[in-house]
Parts: structure tokens; C-alpha cells; sequence
């Protein structure tokens, strides 16, 4: 039996490490710690399990704590030991020694079992086993799931300023494809000038796919990559000169840099799509095995395009688990990219598991801030706020805050008037909401999108009736 007082003092001092560790930002280990603070336990002993899967070790601890304490759990202070043991590979808590504390006052028997424990966890949830976890199954080309099909392809115009000077670049753009085979989300994420950019944007939100299906339902497909090449007649793309840029870039990826690691990746996900070139036959060029290399060297971007990819099913095999723990990884250090695609692949819950808690906190993290991609979270925020159909999740007044942080020359303006009619919807402003649901349906008019959806909306809004989704 463990004596009184030592016992006490350690619920104490567990109990307060708990609610004081803070790490990364991270949405189920900081949501863990909110609903410990209100005694969710249960709940908190959810977001905890996973994040400590994903090796996460304060989250570790916090479990260690629980069954300490029998929170949740039954008192266990076997399991207790086990998982305070296991955090205790960190340094930071290596000092703390708290599970040295507990083994001491067990008994034989359960010392024997809380060794066992230990190296139960120590299996499944180590560094090196989490690293080996959430290895991507690399796939070929040709075996991979995304099989994007394009119904509708409207090529940007060269700009004249630059065609009379003879400038030639390229323009890197990440979308969403819509569950009725339309685009939003568009982002520029690499372009060698604006002006190349201004037209590719206008060209993008012209075009349609045949949606994704996953297990029986229509889904959204986000990160979907597309590389423009603007190039003069007579200009085209040398081979060799690729292949040479190409293995000069592989050999300042083995020294090891991840910066390095990651434009390798980059160069062999995207050079197919834009030229005539393919990797030679034999060589080890998965892109997501240098986005594996890089991500695990610290690199944000990196695992946001690991994670997507295995998502997506791009050059490896789909694996939602995997992708939720890259995506997170980037998330935490603050890419807001990978902060809003978790967001809503956790709204949604078709190819994630659907967790609306931890959709809302990443949602929030991506609009916090005034640059331009904390945009488009914030426009997802107002509909959410305006169309969600529990009551409680609905803010109009918030919604309306926030849409009118964005200018109207946002450039997906589908997204945004569609948005705007909706949070006047909800405010009572059905007048309003007309014009706006009018204005999505003459531009999608203007560039030959299909409006049945739009028209749909607006009589709702003409009958003085508010949008519900989720």
C-alpha cells in the first residue's frame, strides 16, 4: 500500500503538473487540459490518448496524472508508473522522477507488472516507434488512390506586359475541389511574379472536376496542387538541364538539410505535371519519402504536404490516421495551411473522424491574425457561425465581424458571396442576402459554373429563411 501522506503529496504535485504543462499548440492535448480544468475527464482523457499516440509527452504525463488520481480511469497506480515512465524519456520530465516515486512504494508484484506495463508502451509509443507508425506506404504513380479527373479546363492568359518583355515563370497554386466539382480555396503558395498570379487565379475558379467519392459520399478534396508554366513559343523544357538541376538538388538533399530535403520533394511531385519529364526508372524518387525525411527534421511545409498526400492517396497508400499526425505536426508549428485543413476535414468527419471540437480550435488558430491566408478561415468561420444547425454554434453578430474583415475583391468571390448572403440570412437581413445570393449566381453565370445549388439558396433567402448545414 502506498503511504498516506506520500500519496497525497504526489496527487498534489500531479495534479498541478498537469494543469500547468503547456506545449506545442496542438488541439487535442490543449483541449485535453480545458476539459480537465472543467472535470470532463473523460473527454480529457480522450484528446490525451490521442496525442500521446502521436508521441506527444506532456500528453503522456497527463495520463500518468489520470491514473493516478483515478480520473476517468480506475486508480491504477501500475498504469500510472507505466505511462509517467514512458514521458520520462524527455528530459523535461526525466527530472521530475515522479514515477520513480510511485515504483518505489509498490510491491513486488506490482512492480513486476508496472515493468511490463512499461515496456508495453515503451513498444508502441516510443520515438522510434511512432516514426516507424507513421511511415507513408509508398506507392508508384501509377498505383496511387487520387485519381483527379478535369471536366472543365480554362488555360490563363499569357499578360501582354509580360509577353512584350519576354518574361517567362511559373505559378505554384493549392485548392479545394468543391462537393459539386467546382474550386475555391485558391492559394498561391510559390509564383515568380504577381502579374502571372492575378491571371492564374481568374483561370482556376473557371474549372470543374468530377468530385471525390469516399465510402459511398461526395467529399471535398483539399491541397490539390497545380503547377502553370508560362513560357514563350520557341522556349521549352530541356531534359537534360531538368535532370541535371534534378540531381544537383538530390545531392544538397543527402547532406541532409531539410530545407534541401523538402524543394527535392517539391521538384519530384511537381515536375511531371509541367514538362515531359519523368524520374528514371529504378531510382528512389517517391516524393513523399523526402517529405518524410524533411518532416522528421522539423519542417513544417513538409509534413503538411506528407500529410495530404496521404490523405489524398497521392504516391502512397491513403491512410487517415498517418495523415491526421503529419497534418497536426505541421499545424502545431504554425502553418496555417495545414491549420485549416485539419479544420475542416475534422468538420466534415468523411475521411477524418469527424471531431467538431477539434475542427473549431484549428478553424480558430488559422483566423487569428490579418494577413491574407488567415482570409479565408475567417470566411469559413462566418458560415459556419451563420449556417450551423445547432443553435448554440451560431453566432450572427460574430459571423457578420468577420466578413467584414474581408475585402470584397477576395479573390475566390463565390466563397465570399455565398458567405455573405448567408450571415445576412442569419441576422434577419434577408434583403441583403438576396442581393449577395444574386451576385454569386451572375458571376457563376459569367464563368459558366453550375448555379442549381445557388438557386436553391436563394429561394431560401426569398422565403425569409436562414441556411442550415453541419
Amino acid at each position: 500500500m502506498m503511504n498516506g501522506k506520500l500519496g497525497m503529496r504526489l496527487c498534489k504535485s500531479l495534479a498541478l503538473a498537469l494543469v500547468l504543462v503547456s506545449g506545442a499548440a496542438r488541439a487535442d492535448f490543449d483541449l485535453g487540459l480545458q476539459y480537465y480544468a472543467k472535470g470532463e475527464f473523460e473527454k480529457a482523457h480522450r484528446e490525451f490518448a490521442q496525442a500521446a499516440k502521436f508521441g506527444d509527452i506532456s500528453s503522456q504525463f497527463n495520463l500518468g496524472v489520470m491514473y493516478f488520481r483515478g480520473e476517468f480511469v480506475a486508480r491504477d497506480p501500475v498504469q500510472a508508473y507505466a505511462w509517467l515512465a514512458l514521458a520520462a524519456q524527455a528530459p523535461e520530465y526525466q527530472g521530475k522522477a515522479l514515477h520513480l516515486t510511485i515504483y518505489k512504494d509498490l510491491s513486488d508484484e506490482q512492480k513486476r507488472q508496472a515493468d511490463e506495463a512499461y515496456q508495453v508502451l515503451l513498444k508502441k509509443y516510443s520515438v522510434a516507434a511512432i516514426d516507424e507508425n507513421l511511415k507513408p506506404v509508398l506507392l508508384d504513380e501509377k498505383d496511387s488512390n487520387q485519381k483527379v479527373r478535369i471536366l472543365k479546363q480554362v488555360n490563363p492568359d499569357y499578360p501582354r506586359s509580360m509577353l512584350r518583355g519576354g518574361q517567362f515563370g511559373n505559378v505554384d497554386v493549392l485548392l479545394t475541389i468543391a462537393k459539386d466539382g467546382t474550386t475555391k480555396d485558391h492559394i498561391v503558395y510559390g509564383s515568380s511574379d504577381k502579374t502571372f498570379s492575378q491571371v492564374v487565379l481568374s483561370a482556376v475558379r473557371q474549372w470543374q472536376y468530377q468530385p471525390a467519392i469516399v465510402n459511398g459520399q461526395v467529399v471535398e478534396t483539399q491541397g490539390h496542387k497545380i503547377r502553370f508554366r508560362f513560357s514563350i513559343s520557341g522556349m521549352s523544357s530541356n531534359e537534360a538541364q531538368i535532370e541535371k538541376a534534378l540531381l544537383a538538388q538530390r545531392e544538397k538533399a543527402l547532406a541532409g538539410d531539410p530545407g534541401e530535403q523538402f524543394t527535392y520533394a517539391y521538384m519530384l511531385e511537381i515536375l511531371p505535371t509541367f514538362t515531359k519529364f519523368k524520374p528514371r526508372e529504378g531510382a528512389d524518387e517517391n516524393p513523399n519519402k523526402w517529405y518524410l525525411l524533411a518532416a522528421k527534421n522539423g519542417h513544417a511545409a513538409a509534413s503538411f504536404f506528407l500529410g495530404q498526400n496521404i490523405l489524398n492517396g497521392r504516391m502512397s497508400a491513403s491512410d487517415p490516421e498517418k495523415s491526421i499526425a503529419w497534418l497536426s505536426k505541421a499545424a502545431s508549428k504554425g502553418l496555417i495551411d495545414a491549420q485549416y485543413m485539419l479544420a475542416v476535414e475534422l468538420l466534415n468527419g468523411t475521411r477524418l473522424q469527424k471531431n467538431e471540437e477539434q475542427g473549431m480550435y484549428w478553424l480558430n488558430k488559422a483566423a487569428h491574425g490579418q494577413l491574407s491566408i488567415n482570409e479565408r478561415a475567417k470566411l469559413k468561420l462566418a458560415w459556419i457561425l451563420s449556417t450551423h444547425s445547432n443553435a448554440t454554434q451560431r453566432d450572427g453578430a460574430l459571423a457578420l465581424q468577420y466578413l467584414k474583415t474581408i475585402t470584397e475583391d477576395y479573390a475566390d468571390k463565390q466563397t465570399w458571396y455565398r458567405t455573405a448572403a448567408a450571415v445576412y440570412a442569419e441576422n434577419g437581413d434577408f434583403e441583403n442576402a438576396v442581393q449577395w445570393q444574386q451576385k454569386a449566381i451572375s458571376d457563376a453565370k459569367s464563368i459558366a459554373l453550375p448555379t442549381e445549388l445557388l438557386q436553391a439558396h436563394l429561394t431560401n433567402y426569398q422565403n425569409k429563411q436562414a441556411l442550415r448545414e453541419l
